[in-house]
């Protein structure tokens, strides 16, 4: 199995021999202020504007983050019940939002497009948030500035900047089974300058489990061997490795102009943990995959700048490109040690390399009274290569084995692919806040897709309304029809390519109220409908039009969400922070007689946290996560003479997961021990098939912040 080599050394030896002489002293509250909204959108700004004031938005911040003791994007986004954090078999947790998968999601770094080029998804485990000052998450309809993709939702993870008087911060974090995660940044600001650097080193052998997977030795259905199965407590192939270096460099020479240089390069591996289930009659079970990203690279680079010439204009641009490579692999047993069995199908290694580069342009026009006007200009360039080796049966054999490889011997062929693809948007927001505490928007966008084989074009429209009938009561509504254009893996993956895909197209429909309570309390209630046209998945042999089963990507007729998300938060006694939130999603695949709920859409999420900060330093922290009723599907048969089929459906076990965190401040708060326990109730669960979650997990550690 590689390993990856560590360049990174060189950035902890610097920080280690400079820190002295080099940072100031600054506050983990100074540094969650250190807000460096430049790149971002222009509905991000730091006064609610009307477009958001009726939409759903959730915000979290630096303190926050801190608390939960979240060490990456997905571990901090957990805690919201209308946003799914799931583990399927592709080794990296998915992002959804109300049931839209992670693909349909906008997830933006400053306001740079941060999604796959290849098949739009992302790996929210790649950021940590040792730079990140809140994240933003728009659940359902949002702005058309945003242009096309954000069918679900939309992430924005704003970053820090830096401020006057250099602060600076190193940290260090281990637990079960030896993992360690160490950190370091500092920032500072002089008269027309100011930055903000931060990296980390993380690695993990493997995750430890609930209980033992199984008996000792089982025989493979597939080749007949006898295999050794997980039975040490710890995940085989759960190994991890992410190193980390992020820059924001800004320079403001006037009072017009502020421009900012941001940076941020990564660099691992991981294992794709293989189906607990071996067994080829359990009609739910995938059959095993011994697969793993044994190397990947990835480097992100943007330049932003705002300006003002006066108080009715303002222009937010950017440049930007953002690179990732990865070492793809697929072995032929769980050794992860041969490419080559001529008795396995479907193994291969690539070398894949995506590329996203763009620009945008928004110029805002402030009208006074008459309300404000934006205009969005947006194109990005999406490029993937990728070369190597592959056998028959790749693709086809995670839907339906022994299907589609023919007969052995399965010998490995050489691929070479490249697909380019542009995206354009222009859109138009206009944005009327009234007197009386009424505000309303609304914005029309236009989108292009262009690729060597065809020319794509659709349309976004949205409006939002707020009403604030007392003091502290606000009413909102929003509507917004927006589209996703198919992906390069749709177009042109093999084995399942369709070029001929159309577009989604998602109608959200949307009410709310958000109510302060006495006490220091506040209620929030949304509520959503959701129908989502020409999803793209694919197709199973229950949709009787084709004939036979050809596992090709098909647009599907219609998905549909529907329920309500509502939080209560408090602080009604002092120190003392707490939140409660639940979500009822009610999920419906329209595409099939045979089916009705989508599977691996849980139905209820419920979320409760709190903290106390004592007045001698300590904060116990904890959370619980309830995850309810989430259907699962037989897989289809793989019989290419049926017209039709029925799919069972069963539903996944329930789970309730525990956190826990206490963390102690010493030496005039300029050092923070803490220690934990992430699933301290040792819970058994799944949130897909045969796809085991880490057990308990104990951990340690400290942070250092200081100066001269």
């Amino acid at each position: 199995m590689k390993r990856t080599t560590l360049p990174s050394v060189g950035i902890w030896i610097f920080l280690l021999l400079s820190a002295p002489t080099l940072f100031a002293m600054g506050t983990a509250e100074d540094q969650s202020e250190d807000i460096f909204s430049l790149g971002e959108i222009m509905v991000t700004a730091s006064a609610i504007s009307p477009i958001e004031a009726g939409e759903t938005v959730h915000e979290i911040s630096a303190e926050q983050i801190k608390s939960s003791n979240a060490r990456t994007v997905d571990e901090a986004l957990v805690l919201l019940s209308d946003v799914n954090v799931k583990m399927g078999a592709d080794g990296v947790p998915r992002i959804e939002i109300r049931g839209f998968k992670a693909r349909d999601i906008l997830v933006l770094l400053d306001g740079v497009p941060i999604n796959s080029a290849f098949d739009q998804q992302f790996d929210p485990s790649m950021i940590p948030v040792d730079g990140i000052a809140k994240i933003k998450v728009t659940a359902g309809a949002s702005s058309v500035l945003y242009g096309q993709g954000g069918l679900g939702g939309v992430i924005n993870i704003v970053t820090k900047k830096g401020e006057k008087g250099a602060r600076g911060m190193l940290g260090f974090e281990s637990g079960d089974g030896a993992p360690y995660l160490a950190k370091g940044g500092l920032s500072g600001a002089g008269a027309k300058f100011d930055y903000f650097l931060s990296g980390s080193a993380y690695h993990r052998d493997q995750f430890p489990l609930a209980k033992p997977l199984g008996a000792a030795t089982e025989i493979n259905d597939r080749t007949g061997a006898t295999e050794v199965l997980e039975s040490s407590g710890y995940r085989k192939n759960s190994d991890s490795t992410r190193n980390n270096a992020f820059l924001k460099l800004g320079f403001t020479p006037n009072g017009d102009l502020r421009l900012a240089l941001t940076g941020n390069y990564v660099e691992g591996g991981y294992g794709k943990p293989a189906s607990a289930i071996n067994n080829a009659f359990d009609p739910f079970a995938p059959m095993p995959q011994y697969a793993r990203v044994d190397n990947y690279r990835g480097v992100t680079l943007a330049l932003a700048a705002d300006y003002s010439p006066s108080e009715v204009l303002n222009v937010s641009s950017r440049i930007y490109s953002n690179r990732i490579e990865q070492d793809n692999n697929r072995y032929d047993n769980e050794n992860y040690d041969s490419y080559d069995d001529p008795l396995v199908p479907g193994s291969y290694h690539l070398r894949n390399t995506a590329v996203n580069s763009g620009l945008s342009l928004q110029p805002k026009f402030d009208l006074g009274k008459c309300g404000a006007v934006t205009l969005g200009l947006s194109g990005e360039w999406g490029t993937w290569i990728d070369s190597g080796e592959v056998k028959p049966g790749g693709f086809v054999q995670q839907i339906a084995p022994r299907s589609g490889a023919g007969s052995p011997p399965y010998l490995l062929f050489p691929v070479s692919d490249h697909h380019d693809i542009f995206t354009g948007s222009t859109a138009l927001e206009y944005e009327l806040p009234l007197a009386n505490g009424v505000g309303l928007a609304a914005g029309y966008a236009r989108h292009w897709q262009v690729r060597q084989d065809r020319a794509l074009a659709e349309f976004s429209v949205s409006t939002s309304l707020y009403y604030d009938p007392f003091k502290d009561t606000r009413l909102k509504a929003a509507f917004m029809r927006n589209v996703h254009f198919p992906t390069m893996s749709q177009l042109y993956l093999r084995n399942t390519n369709n070029p001929n895909l159309l577009p989604e197209v998602a109608f959200h429909y949307q009410l709310g109220m958000e109510q302060k309570l006495p006490m220091k309390s506040f209620f929030k209630l949304n509520g959503f409908y959701s129908n989502l046209h020409n999803f793209i998945a694919l197709k199973q042999s229950g949709l009787t039009q084709y004939e036979g089963y050809v596992p090709y990507n098909v647009n599907f007729s219609l998905y549909r969400f529907y329920g309500f998300e509502t939080s209560l938060e408090t602080g009604f006694m002092k120190s003392l922070q707490m939140k409660v939130n639940y979500t009822l999603n009610v999920s419906r695949d329209l595409s099939l007689s045979t089916r009705d709920d989508v599977q691996y859409v849980p139905m209820h999420k419920f979320v409760a946290s709190g903290q106390y900060d004592f007045d001698f330093g300590l904060t116990p922290f904890v959370s619980l996560v309830y995850v309810g009723h989430s259907a699962v599907y037989t897989k289809p048969s793989g019989n290419t003479e049926l017209a039709s089929q029925v799919f069972w459906k069963t539903y996944m076990a329930d789970y309730a997961v525990v956190n826990v965190k206490l963390g102690q401040k010493l030496f005039k708060d300029k050092v923070t021990v803490y220690i934990g326990a992430d699933n301290v109730l040792d819970k058994d669960y799944e949130d897909t098939y045969g796809i085991p979650r880490p057990g308990r997990f104990i951990y340690g550690g400290f942070e250092y912040r200081f100066s001269l």
